[in-house]
C-alpha cells in the first residue's frame, strides 16, 4: 500500500510539469537569462524530479530491503531541491503547480518511511522490469537531446495531429518513465503489467493512425513508423508475468 503510494506521489510532479508549459512568443529583445546560480538550481530540481522514480524503480527490483530507507533519502533531497528552487530562482506564475509539487514530495517521503521490506523479486522479472525501465528512459532522453533524429513519420492532420502533439508532449516530460517505474515498484502484482498496455500507446500511435486516417509517410517501410523502444518495453511489461517467471518465485 504505501509502495503504492510513494510511487504514485514520486511521479506526480512528472505528470504535473504538463500545467507549466507556456509559449511566451517572439521577443523583440534578448529575455532576462538566469544566472549560473539559478540555472544550476533549476537543473537539480529538474533532474531531481524526473529521476527520483527510476531510483525507486531499481530499488525495488534489485535492493527490496533498501526500498524505505534509500527511497527516503532520495525523496528527501528531491524535496529539498524543490525547496531550494522556490527559494532561489521563485515561481513566477507556477505557484499553485509549485505548491502541489512540494504536497507530492512530502506525501512520498512519509508514505515511504512507513513502507515495509518486502520478498525480492525473482530475478527474471527484476531484469524484464529494469529493461522496461531503461527502454523508456533511453528513449526519452534520446528524444529531449537538441540534435536528435526525429527519423520519419505519418503526416496526420486535424485530430490524429494534435493527439500525437499531445503525445509527443508526454514523451519528452518522462511520462512514459514514469508509467515504466510504477509497473517496476508494483512488479510482483499483476497489475504491473498494465502497464504494458500504456506503453504501447506510443509505440503503435503512428501506424495505427497511418491506417485508419490514410495519412501518408516519408518512411521506406511502414515498419519505421513503431516507435521500437517502446514497443519493446510494452511487450516486455504485458509478459512480465507469464508462467515462465512465475515458476522461479
Amino acid at each position: 500500500m504505501f509502495r503504492l503510494v510513494a510511487i504514485l506521489a514520486a511521479t506526480a510532479p512528472n505528470f504535473l510539469s504538463i500545467f507549466m508549459l507556456q509559449s511566451f512568443g517572439w521577443f523583440a529583445y534578448e529575455p532576462p537569462q538566469p544566472d549560473a546560480l539559478e540555472s544550476a538550481v533549476a537543473m537539480a530540481h529538474a533532474y531531481a524530479t524526473a529521476y527520483l522514480p527510476v531510483v525507486l524503480a531499481f530499488l525495488a527490483l534489485w535492493a527490496p530491503r533498501w526500498f524505505a530507507t534509500a527511497g527516503t533519502i532520495a525523496a528527501a533531497g528531491t524535496l529539498l531541491a524543490t525547496v531550494v528552487n522556490v527559494v532561489v530562482v521563485g515561481t513566477g506564475s507556477f505557484g499553485p503547480q509549485m505548491g502541489i509539487a512540494l504536497a507530492c514530495e512530502a506525501i512520498a517521503v512519509a508514505a515511504l518511511l512507513r513502507a515495509r521490506p518486502e520478498r525480492r523479486v525473482p530475478w527474471p522479472r527484476a531484469v524484464i522490469w529494469s529493461a522496461v525501465v531503461l527502454l523508456a528512459l533511453v528513449r526519452t532522453l534520446a528524444r529531449n537531446t537538441p540534435s536528435s533524429d526525429p527519423g520519419c513519420w505519418a503526416d496526420m492532420k486535424g485530430t490524429w495531429a494534435l493527439a500525437f502533439y499531445h503525445l509527443d508532449t508526454a514523451h519528452g516530460l518522462y511520462y512514459w518513465v514514469s508509467l515504466a517505474a510504477i509497473g517496476a515498484v508494483l512488479s510482483q502484482h499483476r497489475a504491473a503489467s498494465l502497464c504494458g498496455l500504456a506503453l504501447l500507446v506510443p509505440a503503435l500511435f503512428q501506424p495505427a493512425a497511418w491506417l485508419l486516417s490514410d495519412a501518408p509517410h516519408n518512411c521506406s517501410s511502414a515498419l519505421e513508423l513503431f516507435d521500437w523502444p517502446y514497443l519493446v518495453a510494452g511487450v516486455l511489461a504485458l509478459l512480465s508475468h507469464v508462467r515462465l517467471t512465475r515458476q522461479t518465485q
